[in-house]
């Protein structure tokens, strides 16, 4: 895309954005969707013959009709505008498209079994199923399986690197950075799991579900098994029970694994936030990279702020379509078709985020130094074992003790060893010492227990 047109677009996902997130285009995009739709309404053309339910097309025949979805082109998709234009209804134009592709052919017997029985939603819902299926599988699934895989190489790196945790805001007891990110690795991991087996559904039953038209055009054709056959012929799970659109319940729920998602991601992202601003985490510097008009010392988190952002966004489109599209008035309303159009923006927003979130996570470095100044200067985070000692030799009041002691102070080495003289096993340790299993938990994210 030139910069003329980046300057002029209206959704950033077209312009500032365009070239992260242009291959949701081959889904998302209003040539997709009528390339897709072209494709089902042939297909169907197709399983009319192969059923039986029209006469047998010649070899000839069938390379040319498959044709017309493979080699679909703008050019085609403005020819079915220009009907769109006229009819004021999209896959109407549609069939008048395929319609005059065919009357100068040996099909042109056919022509009235093109969208022959079916709604527009019979083809409209395919589309829109095989849409997400293809870019789950070929654009999302990858891309956070590239992001997983970068945090997982990431917090084994960092296993054993030592810093302070905190629990709300307080400096609480050790732990390693590469244990805080097996944390996310682990969430992650789940939520991958659960996407790489996600099945899309789709509906082909007229007008409002009842296969009315075609039960009454062909009664003797078991129409219940030859939906179920067509929607399988294009790896989706049929759904045989529906209104005249197929309830938005699949795409529902994966738009809030993706939210799901999104919102572990946000915890990251603001996790990564804070540990830049305490200075345990610095980013590597890019030579003409600017972090602030004024300031120039500045490196600004900027992928984590952007991956941030933009996942919020892509979650008020989630959390809307869970709201909105499980619900048709009666039978059918148009509500939901507007809606719909902007599935791809949501998905583009979660693409943009991923991206800048790994973008960001490969400009980082664990600042060891830092990391271990900070934790000799905190102590007071040994109090717990200090008061699980006590305990197991019998101070029952071993908690409130050391409350007594510390609670609220920040103490050094010094302190801590003449707090702890006259008990040898405390006096030996160090907040180093005291990590627990932080340093091995990592290992568990490509280990399972």
């Amino acid at each position: 895309m030139n910069d003329e047109k980046i300057l002029m677009a209206l959704s950033p996902l077209d312009g500032r954005y365009a070239a992260q997130t242009m291959e949701l285009t081959t889904y998302f995009s209003e040539f997709a969707f009528i390339k897709y739709r072209v494709r089902i309404e042939i297909q169907y053309l197709l399983s009319l013959s192969a059923w039986h339910i029209i006469r047998a097309f010649t070899k000839k025949e069938t390379t040319m009709l498959l044709a017309l979805g493979k080699t679909f082109s703008l050019k085609d998709a403005v020819r079915i505008k220009t009907f769109e234009k006229e009819t004021h209804h999209d896959v109407k134009a549609i069939e008048y498209f395929i319609k005059e592709k065919l009357e100068d052919s040996t099909c042109a017997d056919l022509l009235p079994f093109v969208h022959f029985g079916l709604t527009s939603e019979d083809v409209n819902n395919i589309a829109y199923a095989l849409m997400f299926s293809d870019a789950h599988k070929h654009s999302m699934l990858p891309q956070l399986m590239h992001l997983i895989d970068h945090l997982e190489k990431t917090s084994h790196h960092y296993a054993s690197a030592l810093m302070v945790a905190r629990t709300h805001g307080q400096v609480a007891v050790p732990t390693t950075f590469g244990k805080e990110l097996a944390v996310y690795v682990h969430r992650l991991k789940k939520m991958e799991q659960t996407l790489r087996k996600f099945q899309f559904d789709a509906k082909l039953n007229g007008a409002v579900g009842n296969y009315n038209a075609l039960s009454f055009a062909y009664p003797n054709i078991n129409w219940l098994r030859f939906s179920k056959t067509f929607i399988s012929s294009f790896d989706l799970i049929p759904n045989l029970i529906t209104t005249q659109i197929l309830p938005a319940d699949t795409l529902v729920s994966y738009g809030l694994l993706l939210l799901q998602t999104n919102i572990v991601l946000i915890g990251l992202c603001q996790d990564m936030w804070q540990y830049i601003s305490l200075g345990l985490v610095a980013q590597k510097k890019e030579k003409n990279e600017v972090g602030s008009s004024s300031m120039p010392q500045k490196i600004n988190p900027i992928d984590f702020e952007n991956a941030e952002g933009n996942a919020l966004i892509a979650n008020s489109f989630f959390e809307l379509y869970a709201r909105k599209l499980p619900i048709s008035r009666m039978q059918r309303d148009l509500s939901d078709s507007t809606v719909k159009r902007t599935m791809g923006s949501a998905l583009g927003h979660t693409l943009l985020s991923w991206k800048s979130l790994e973008r960001g996570l490969k400009k980082i470095s664990f600042d060891t130094h830092v990391s271990l100044q900070e934790v000799n200067e905190h102590w007071e985070m040994l109090a717990e074992a200090m008061q699980i000692y006590f305990k197991l030799h019998g101070e029952e009041k071993g908690y409130e003790k050391v409350k007594q002691l510390l609670q609220g102070k920040q103490i050094d080495k010094k302190e801590f060893q003449d707090l702890v003289s006259k008990f040898p096993s405390l006096a030996k340790l160090t907040p180093a010492a005291y990590s627990g299993l932080a340093e091995k938990l990592p290992a568990l994210t490509r280990t399972p227990i």
